[in-house]
């Protein structure tokens, strides 16, 4: 008798946790059983189009990743119980649509076709890149249409997608970025001067809108140390340190330097690329879920997007002189130049430090403050891969590589490091994905 008043309550408890709430259709276990393969592809398609485009400034590619990843995570919500739309956090107006009614949407299809809708509007000025991207849509349709649970509705998954994908475009196009790129005049001796021929990059950008509304308060760091010329000064000896590590950089400070450089031509892929790099590696470790690795996407692009809105505004906000300038200028060393090229914006904060702090803050906060690994993103260029302990780890080697590089001063990738994580912070504390 107790055997079976036993069996009646494991029965009964099974039911509960199987059965799903009146009024909704069932989740077709295809998609909870959905891995991270097609994320890891569409970030090695997004690392490609991304060495074959130009003219587009380093800075913009983060803003694709980022609302790349809302639309993908819009695309993928509504199958998904445990998580919960992030429409009503959003900075400004986006109408994003309803899923349609009747049979369930085979939801990695919608995901397939808002990532290809994504990217075609980002990346179309090169044929190549468009022809790439619509050929792994259809590597992925096609699979889906021989996989997708019969249950499901594979066409209007695919229409819903791109709905999706259209809504968040039209969104993007209100966030200022058309216009960031305005006239730059400099302030003079002691500040921030053009180090080539370049013009100032996009000083505008500062006045872009967040994805999420408060996600760079309090994150902007006091001031830099005061300008002198003077030896002995702390700005003096700050620039000096630059210039000595520079004449006995060892064969490790010079790898961390070129392995950070992410310079946007070549085979590099910008820090936003690294960072998804990274990511898909992780993917590619674990192999977590479909719509964890869509919230690691999304959290990994919202929280570098915002960083570089935070960095941006304290470049132009406090100007601060270069130390190739500095040291050249008022050291007295005019021929000394730097080991990787130094970018076209002021000096302060640093925007790798701040890029990669909130990267690596961003990806703890899915994956936890112990991960290792190992970053093999520049095997493709002869580079030996690097270990690392965690995520932190890294962002703090990306900060410190731009000193060996000859770019940054100390206290700036310092600052720029804390910046970022403050940023991750209010990400996190802004973005519940999770019911």
């Amino acid at each position: 008798m107790k055997k079976q008043i036993l069996l009646a309550a494991l029965s009964a408890l099974i039911l509960a946790f199987s059965c799903e709430k009146e009024g909704e259709p069932e989740t077709p276990s295809v998609f909870k059983n959905q891995k991270s393969e097609l994320l890891r592809d569409w970030i090695g398609l997004h690392l490609q189009v991304i060495k074959n485009t130009s003219g587009v400034t380093h800075i913009a590619f983060g803003r694709h990743f980022a609302y790349t990843g809302v639309a993908l995570y819009e695309s993928l919500v509504r199958g998904d119980k445990q998580y919960k739309s992030i429409a009503g956090s959003l900075n400004g107006q986006v109408q994003l649509p309803e899923p349609p009614q009747g049979k369930p949407l085979y939801w990695p299809a919608s995901a397939n076709a808002a990532m290809a809708e994504m990217l075609r509007f980002f990346y179309s000025a090169k044929p190549e890149n468009v022809q790439r991207i619509d050929s792994l849509e259809a590597v992925y349709f096609a699979k889906y249409s021989t996989g997708a649970n019969p249950a499901t509705d594979l066409a209007a998954a695919v229409q819903f997608g791109k709905q999706v994908a259209q809504a968040v475009i039209e969104w993007s196009k209100q966030d200022g970025a058309d216009g960031a790129n305005i006239p730059y005049t400099p302030l003079g001796e002691g500040y921030w001067e053009p180090t080539s021929s370049a013009p100032a990059n996009m000083p505008g950008w500062v006045n872009n809108r967040t994805i999420l509304p408060g996600s760079i308060h309090n994150t902007m760091p006091a001031a830099p140390t005061s300008f002198s010329k003077d030896p002995g000064t702390p700005f003096y000896n700050m620039a000096k340190e630059v210039y000595d590590i520079s004449q006995s950089l060892t064969e490790e400070q010079k790898a961390i330097a070129n392995f950070w450089d992410d310079a946007p031509n070549g085979n590099y892929v910008t820090v936003f690329g690294h960072w998804f790099s990274i990511l898909k590696q992780v993917f590619e470790k674990d192999n977590p879920g479909l719509m964890k690795a869509a919230d690691a996407y999304l959290r990994l692009g919202i929280s570098m997007h915002e960083a570089v809105i935070s960095c941006w505004k304290t470049k132009y906000t406090y100007h601060l002189i270069r130390p190739v300038t500095y040291i050249r200028k008022h050291i007295g060393h005019a021929d000394w130049n730097t080991f990787i090229v130094t970018p076209p914006h002021p000096e302060y904060s640093s925007a790798h430090a701040s890029f990669s702090g909130a990267a690596g803050y961003a990806l703890e906060s899915v994956f936890g403050q112990n991960y290792g690994f190992t970053d093999h993103t520049y095997d493709v260029l002869g580079m030996n891969p690097r270990n690392f302990s965690s995520f932190d780890a890294a962002a703090k080697e990306a900060a410190i590589s731009r000193l060996y590089g000859g770019i940054h001063y100390r206290a700036t990738v310092e600052v720029g490091n804390t910046q970022g994580k403050k940023v991750g912070e209010n990400v996190k504390n802004l973005l519940t994905t999770r019911k």
